[in-house]
């Protein structure tokens, strides 16, 4: 099949008068085929080419493929509101797609981020012919680890993103002074990040996207947010998905809650027993072998066309796959292979604590900072400053969505470790080979001078040569310690305990290498400066900034710890290795 039949600019009427417009690929023959819809706000004649085959490569396979843009995006009228309409907006395209007189009456759905989002939302109101998803790249809430993490603000991600997006609203609106302005703010996007108070943001962002005022007002985890999160709404999804994510994505500990959460509350038996995750090394985009610094091989390469293809193929035209796939297929890092798993974490993934040491101070990779097994008895603190002016910067991670913008990926972390405002805690080097699968968790005793201040850890691979690799982050405002719905004062100088996730990882440290944890209080532009008071994150500026003395505990009476999810030899041995 070769010759595709493109129809463009075709009226979708939704259910309020408003039409979005929408593109339609199509074997060019008098079959009737069943339908995959790709819903946009970044261009629909762009596709999310990116990452993935063009539309024309889908039809191709035998299916009619219909790309749309969001309301109020590129040629579809109405206003865009970011996330406020695609619920019945994707209901309805669904719907009238089924009506063609060329399909059949199945639809799948595909795309990632934003477009992995409008799945979701469409999902959860069962559209009668809506068969099957295969969201990439996405989180499982609008407020934590998407606005918001532990009560950070997620500057980069958010900042680029409405750049990005208030660019189209203003040439819908014929404002060429606005498309210049916001693209100087591009070119200089380093400086944009510094701008304060953030809720002061330039006119054109503030006229273009209203939005991003309204996210700075809702800082903690309220009724705002929930309308948008899928969190609450699994029990609603009646439908087979395959979860996409990447280890160094920043949605992927929501992929994965996704991937669980359907799995045990979905509408239908059959979406219970068909949620699927597959997790690539991968950052947002664009997805390749090479990420960030590192070549993940071969196995890491982009294969997802083919992947999707064969997932369609199963719940759109019922051809069965040759053998079942695993509920779960992780790449493993270092090793560079793929693992299967009934469930995540796998089996056998145990949490194993390395505790914190220093004979002297851990300041820096010129410290004595020391992890191991061996639990601590008699030893003093370490302390580090934290001032906002001179935050610590980020350097890859688990930012997004561009990585010429934003933090991404695995960097040598060599740069930030000289700094005595970053505690370094390394192992000996690995004996034998240790492999990690699972969720990582800082369990941290400290103490802070400010009444907020917030905590960052990151845990790193150190190489025999001592290149230092970022493996996973994660960051705690300490006001939220009790939970995101509310933010409690610190005591000043009282030692309390902090539980901080680093997120998920798999993950097979090699022998000589060794296990490294970066402590410190800023991780920016991945998120806001904290100004080490208790107040709103749109509303500081530097007249706000104080100082902060973090005193960091690892004694018998506070034991602070790094909790890593290991696997043991004889849950290999379970898995047929040697």
């Amino acid at each position: 099949m070769s010759r595709v039949i493109v129809e463009k600019n075709v009226a979708v009427p939704m259910r309020d008068g408003v039409r979005l417009f929408a593109d339609i690929y199509r074997p060019a023959n008098d079959e009737s085929h069943p339908v995959l819809l790709l819903r946009t706000p970044y261009n629909k004649e762009d596709a999310q080419t990116m990452n993935y085959a063009h539309p024309s490569w889908y039809a191709r396979q035998g299916y009619v493929v219909i790309v749309q843009d969001t309301r109020g995006r590129w040629t579809s009228e109405g206003e865009f509101d970011p996330y406020t309409h695609e619920a019945k907006d994707g209901y309805d395209t669904i719907e009238w797609a089924a009506k063609l007189p060329y399909v059949v009456p199945k639809v799948g759905m595909y795309g990632f981020s934003y477009c992995g989002s409008v799945q979701w939302q469409a999902a959860v109101l069962q559209p009668p012919h809506l068969v099957c998803i295969a969201p990439g790249m996405i989180g499982s809430d609008a407020y934590q680890g998407k606005a918001y993490r532990n009560g950070a603000f997620s500057l980069a991600l958010l900042q680029s993103w409405v750049l990005f997006a208030a660019q189209d609203t203003a040439i819908r609106r014929g404002r060429s002074d606005w498309i210049a302005e916001l693209g100087s703010y591009y070119a200089n996007i380093q400086a944009y990040y510094r701008r304060l108070p953030l809720s002061e943001p330039p006119e054109a962002v503030r006229e273009l996207a209203p939005y991003y005022e309204r996210w700075l007002e809702h800082p903690v985890r309220s009724e705002y947010w929930l309308g948008q999160s899928l969190q609450e709404s699994y029990g609603s999804v009646a439908v087979p998905a395959l979860h996409l994510g990447g280890w160094y994505d920043i949605f992927v500990d929501g992929t994965i809650e996704n991937f669980a959460g359907v799995r045990a509350q979905g509408a239908t038996a059959i979406a219970r027993e068909h949620q699927y995750l597959v997790i690539e090394p991968w950052y947002h985009m664009p997805w390749s072998r090479y990420v960030g610094e590192l070549d993940f091989g071969p196995e890491a390469a982009n294969r997802i066309d083919e992947l999707q293809l064969a997932w369609f193929d199963q719940w759109l035209k019922g051809q069965e796959p040759a053998s079942a796939p695993a509920p779960a297929r992780y790449f493993q890092m270092g090793s560079n292979t793929w693992q299967e798993a009934p469930n995540w974490p796998p089996p056998g993934s145990t949490r194993t604590a390395y505790y914190l040491h220093s004979s002297s101070r851990a300041n820096s990779i010129n410290g004595d900072g020391q992890l191991s097994l061996t639990e601590p008895l008699d030893e003093h603190p370490d302390v580090y400053v934290y001032h906002p002016s001179i935050a610590v910067p980020a350097l890859g991670g688990r930012s997004g969505a561009v990585p010429d913008l934003t933090p991404m990926g695995p960097r040598n972390q060599l740069p930030i470790e000289v700094r005595n405002d970053v505690l370094v805690y390394t192992s000996e080097p690995l004996q034998e080979e240790l492999e990690l699968a699972g969720e990582i968790v800082l369990e941290l005793y400290a103490a802070t001078t400010a009444e907020d201040t917030d905590f960052v850890a990151k845990l790193v691979d150190v190489y025999p040569d001592g290149r230092a690799y970022n493996i996973a982050e994660g960051i705690l405002r300490a006001s939220y310690r009790n939970g995101l719905t509310k933010r409690e004062a610190v005591p000043p100088g009282e030692v309390l305990r902090y539980e901080l996730s680093l997120g998920p990882t798999a993950i097979q440290l090699q022998q000589g290498h060794a296990i490294r944890l970066d402590l410190t209080s800023s991780l920016f532009p991945t998120f806001d400066r904290h100004p080490n008071r208790l107040i709103d994150p749109g509303r500081a500026t530097e007249a706000d900034f104080v100082t902060a003395t973090q005193t960091v505990y690892h004694d018998e009476l506070y034991p602070s710890r790094l909790w890593l999810p290991t696997i043991r030899n004889e849950a290999k041995e379970g898995r047929g290795e040697p």
